[in-house]
């Protein structure tokens, strides 16, 4: 039985919603039909297609070959950033590609976009002043497409990229966020239906996310849940379970952080300069893999720079960790 109502202004349209079926979603169907590797673990992805520096970027990259192309005329493989961060047990979420066809930025464009809305619908164009483009959203996950026509780039700008890669500047540029989280085990679920309360979160203290817009946070994949619509009474807290093993606490996304990997909870502190400043309560956990010695979580942010400091005590009195008051900065 829960001590507290539910919040009744939560809605559906988190982008980690569970589908209804294994068919709701055109673009994970469109995948599994190319024989994408998109559940695959990225230690996996990597030994089955190796790393390397991307040909005109600075990073590492996995290039993913599958039976069929994405699109068509793609310059390379649909590859995802190889960064230390990541978790190495979790699946990759978010991959790019460009597409090049002419100098046209338009009509490569244009080429994508027909090729794709048979397969995942209409979808809506987009537009911002120096870059048009098309969009698809689903319940999980997304495919943006954006192309940068010679005509609306008012100020001059070099990238090092175009010059390793002119087709880079006209070329419809890819990105799928595939939506993945992975699903509560048995022992997490019964954890998060006994969930302890320790403190109601502010809803103006979510961590700033749009979910029309944000991206899946793959850094942080490997504590974040499927939030369940039987989950939906968490939506707004922070607690633990009832053994004190674990730490869930649910906003933009529902974490699920065992207690025994938190080395510290922490407050960043920013004052007002040229910025408005604000502050950050952050719970630095332990990694299990070699590349990450920590990592650190964003539990709420708020305006003011002292503002989250009795917060923070109180969530950290109540698991027993320690409590970290940053220096300040300025917001410069």
């Amino acid at each position: 039985m829960w001590p507290f109502k539910k919040n009744n202004k939560v809605t559906t349209t988190h982008t980690n919603v569970i589908e209804n079926s294994p068919r709701s979603n055109p673009l994970h169907e469109y995948l599994n039909r190319l024989g994408f590797p998109w559940q695959l673990p990225r230690s996996q992805l990597e030994a089955n297609f190796g790393a390397k520096k991307h040909p005109a970027y600075s990073w590492n990259v996995i290039e993913i070959v599958s039976r069929e192309a994405f699109v068509d005329n793609l310059i390379w493989p649909i590859s995802v950033q190889d960064f230390p961060e990541f978790s190495p047990k979790m699946p990759a979420a978010l991959f790019s590609g460009i597409s090049y066809s002419s100098k046209d930025a338009r009509q490569n464009l244009q080429l994508v976009v027909k090729q794709l809305q048979p397969i995942l619908g209409l979808g809506m164009a987009t537009s911002v002043s120096n870059c048009v483009g098309h969009r698809w959203d689903f319940t999980s996950g997304s495919v943006e497409l954006h192309a940068w026509p010679p005509e609306l780039q008012k100020w001059p700008a070099t990238n090092p990229a175009h010059a390793l890669e002119p087709r880079l500047k006209t070329g419809c540029h890819i990105s799928i966020d595939t939506g993945f989280r992975q699903s509560v085990s048995p022992e997490e679920r019964v954890r998060i239906e006994t969930f302890s309360p320790i403190a109601r979160i502010a809803e103006h203290h979510f961590a700033s996310r749009n979910s029309h817009i944000a991206r899946t946070p793959q850094r942080e994949l490997e504590f974040i849940r499927l939030a369940e619509s039987d989950f939906e009474k968490l939506h707004g807290w922070i607690g633990c379970s009832p053994d004190r093993s674990t730490l869930i606490f649910f906003t933009n996304e529902l974490y699920v952080v065992p207690i025994a990997d938190i080395k510290q909870f922490q407050v960043g502190r920013v004052l007002p300069a040229k910025g408005g400043g604000g502050s950050w309560l952050q719970v630095e956990c332990r990694c299990e893999y070699a590349d990450q010695v920590t990592k650190v979580l964003t539990i709420c942010s708020a305006i003011e720079a002292d503002e989250l400091n009795e917060f923070g005590a109180i969530i950290a009195n109540s698991v027993g960790k320690k409590l970290i008051l940053l220096p300040y900065e300025y917001d410069c």
